[in-house]
C-alpha cells in the first residue's frame, strides 16, 4: 500500500512538473526578447541620455553603456528613441528569439545623428560585455 501510494504520489508531482515546465517553455516559445544597447561613443555624446520607444510606448531610459532588455509578443514593432531624427527600426519579431540592435548616437557640432542597428549576438556582446549579465 505505501509503496503504491508512494508511486502515485511520485508520477503526480513528476507530471504537475513536467506540464509546468512545458507550459513556461510554450510561453517562452511565444514571445521574444530585444536588447538594446549603447556603446562606441565620444565625450561628446556620453552626456546624452536618450529615451527608447517601441510603437510610440517608452521603454526606457538608455544612458551611454547601458542596456534595455524587452520581452513581447510576436509581432511587428517600430524601435525609436526620444532623439530627433533618429530613423526607426522595424523588427519582426519571431518565437524564441532574442534580437539586439546597437544604438549608435554619433555628434557632428551641435547636431544629433542616432542610427539603430541590428547586429548578430556575438557583435553586441563584442560591443557591451555587460550584456552577458543583462540577459
Amino acid at each position: 500500500m505505501f509503496k503504491t501510494t508512494f508511486a502515485i504520489a511520485f508520477a503526480l508531482v513528476a507530471t504537475l512538473s513536467f506540464s509546468q515546465s512545458v507550459a513556461a517553455e510554450q510561453e517562452s516559445a511565444a514571445t521574444a526578447t530585444v536588447v538594446i544597447y549603447r556603446a562606441d561613443e565620444s565625450a561628446k555624446t556620453r552626456r546624452l541620455g536618450l529615451d527608447v520607444h517601441v510603437n510610440d510606448s517608452s521603454l526606457g531610459r538608455l544612458t551611454p553603456d547601458a542596456v534595455v532588455v524587452a520581452a513581447g509578443p510576436l509581432g511587428q514593432y517600430t524601435l525609436s528613441t526620444s532623439m530627433p531624427g533618429t530613423e526607426p527600426l522595424t523588427l519582426e519579431l519571431k518565437a524564441g528569439t532574442t534580437y539586439y540592435v546597437h544604438t549608435k548616437v554619433k555628434m557632428r557640432g551641435t547636431r544629433v545623428y542616432v542610427t539603430l542597428e541590428p547586429v548578430e549576438e556575438q557583435v553586441a556582446k563584442l560591443h557591451q560585455p555587460a550584456l552577458v549579465a543583462a540577459i
